[in-house]
């Protein structure tokens, strides 16, 4: 139960304390959010929950506590989801390794023949649902992307601030859903394949095994963005030129200025497809690659200099057959079919993120132009101010209940939650709390992808400067945004994430070893020390 396991101060927790993980959330806001942005994420998920629960008829608790703030950082609540679940569908909960000691997310009985029809057939409104949501998503990402034109054809009148503030919540609801059912169902099919280990079997190397067997993996966002650098690249005309262009910095006028005109429609074609998407996208107070281009142009640029290739294809069939001989006999069937469900999930994950990404940069046009409003009168003093202040504050600026007879009041909470901020940015909770306390983690480290690489290890604010070419690539956590690294970097290293991360799946196709959830031993590495990385055994020294 190598992704499960924890330790705890103390005595065991009694069964009424709720788990809330960070981990479940990490692919959409892994560190600290401004106010804004969690109380965005917050609605959103909740109606997204609701109505997940609502179309399989488990009447869902009124206003359930889905998410909580915790130093910054979000955290979504498994207990809740796991006790709704087993009532309903007797869908037996993942059960954590908590100093040493089973425990359950909530009470479970296997359920006797009466009890196991009725059942089958909720189990059933379940895999229907995913199916529909997964058939669904080209719809769904066609819905958001539609939205966020809206907003940026907007004019941003008062009536269209206030007409824009009411439907935020409505339009991620589709996307949220879509991301976060298949996030649940990947941690549930983990658990549930890691349990079935036969005895004596080490569970990391069924892990090792379940990652490799996910090599073949088709349809990421990320996957495309990587490619779509390279294909960029390759119609250039004029290398040298493009080079120095790129070299200098000034993006600004790149529609017109860049040196190759076959590459510069190639890379309108890029930001028209993923210009929303950003690194730490959750956090709306960070510029979409449509705002700062920097990072799609450093690594365009990697790639000219460069030339790299797209992945050989590696068949998984072999790993997938070595991964359920790891099972238990009897679980082996059901884990075939559970590691078909793996893929399926994992593109539903990527796609649908993918398609939040829409409303979060469409969410962010509208808060830069509530914040214009807001500094018109002199409430606010700069845009980026607007992200300290949460979405119902935000709103009752917008009416005019919070107007320019509240301006002490209001920069009173701005220098609060400024401080507050930064004081969640030097610190790093665990990313499991079992109550009020935090749970850490066994291990250090999680194997994500296996094999070796070495090279200098480059962060994300070394990057900029010194290009991502044979290194180690390294991440407080690697979002969806590394994509861009993807066609260059030898290896990816993080502090945070787990293997059912998207990029860490997309990673598996492009053949990079990666390790992730290294805590503080990935905080303690120095940035351009020589780097060696064991995808194999989870470690990564220097």
């Amino acid at each position: 139960m190598i992704l499960f396991d924890y330790t705890l101060p103390g005595t065991l927790p009694g069964n009424s304390e709720s788990v809330w993980s960070n981990r479940a959330i990490q692919p959409v806001a892994a560190g600290p959010l401004t106010p804004f942005s969690f109380t965005v994420l917050e609605e959103i998920i909740r109606r997204a929950w609701d109505t997940y629960y609502d179309r399989l008829g488990f009447a869902p608790p009124a206003r359930a506590n889905v998410l909580r703030a915790y130093q910054g950082r979000a955290y979504l609540n498994l207990s809740i989801t796991a006790k709704l679940e087993a009532q309903q569908a007797g869908v037996a909960p993942i059960i954590l390794r908590v100093n040493g000691t089973p425990w359950p997310l909530a009470p479970w009985e296997k359920p006797g023949l009466l009890g196991g029809f009725k059942f089958a057939r909720a189990q059933k409104k379940i895999d229907e649902q995913l199916a529909q949501l997964a058939s669904q998503i080209e719809a769904t990402t066609q819905q958001a992307q539609i939205w966020h034109i809206k907003t940026r054809e907007a004019h941003w009148n008062q009536a269209e601030i206030l007409q824009v503030m009411e439907e935020i919540e409505r339009a991620g609801r589709d996307s949220m859903m879509a991301f976060w059912a298949a996030r649940h169902q990947l941690t549930n099919l983990y658990a549930r394949l890691l349990a079935a280990g036969a005895e004596g079997h080490d569970p990391q190397q069924t892990l090792l095994l379940l990652n490799s067997a996910l090599a073949d993996l088709t349809g990421l966002v990320e996957s495309e963005m990587a490619a779509a650098i390279i294909d960029i690249a390759e119609q250039v005309q004029n290398p040298d030129a493009a080079i120095a262009w790129l070299k200098a910095g000034d993006y600004q006028n790149w529609r017109t200025e860049f040196p190759s005109r076959p590459a510069a429609e190639a890379l309108a074609d890029f930001f028209l497809r993923f210009g929303h998407r950003a690194m730490g996208e959750g956090e709306l107070a960070n510029p979409r690659w449509n705002e700062d281009p920097t990072m799609v142009m450093r690594s365009l640029l990697a790639c000219i200099e460069y030339h790299p290739r797209r992945p050989a294809k590696m068949p998984a069939v072999n790993y997938a057959q070595k991964a359920l001989e790891t099972l238990q006999p009897a679980a082996r069937k059901e884990g075939r079919q559970m590691l078909e469900r793996l893929h399926e999930m994992h593109t539903l994950q990527s796609r649908a993120l993918h398609a939040l990404a829409f409303i979060l940069a469409g969410t962010r046009r509208w808060a830069l132009a509530a914040a214009q409003e807001a500094m018109s009168d002199g409430r606010l003093r700069s845009p980026d101010e607007i992200f300290f202040f949460e979405l119902e504050e935000i709103k009752l600026m917008m009416t005019g209940e919070w107007n320019i007879s509240a301006q002490e009041e209001i920069r009173a909470t701005l220098a609060q939650r400024q401080a507050q901020h930064a004081a969640h940015q030097t610190g790093y909770p665990s990313d499991m709390l079992i109550g009020e306390q935090e749970a850490q983690p066994v291990r250090q480290g999680l194997p994500g992808v296996a094999g070796h690489a070495g090279g200098p290890l480059r962060r994300w604010t070394a990057t900029r400067k010194n290009g991502c070419h044979h290194t180690i690539m390294g991440a407080e956590m690697l979002d969806s945004g590394w994509a861009l690294g993807l066609p260059l970097a030898d290896g990816f290293v993080a502090a945070l994430g787990s293997p059912l991360d998207p990029l860490v799946a997309a990673a598996r196709a492009w053949h990079h070893p990666v390790v992730v959830g290294l805590g503080d031993a990935y905080r303690s590495m120095i940035d351009g020390a020589q780097t060696t990385l064991d995808g194999d055994s989870a470690t990564a020294s220097q």
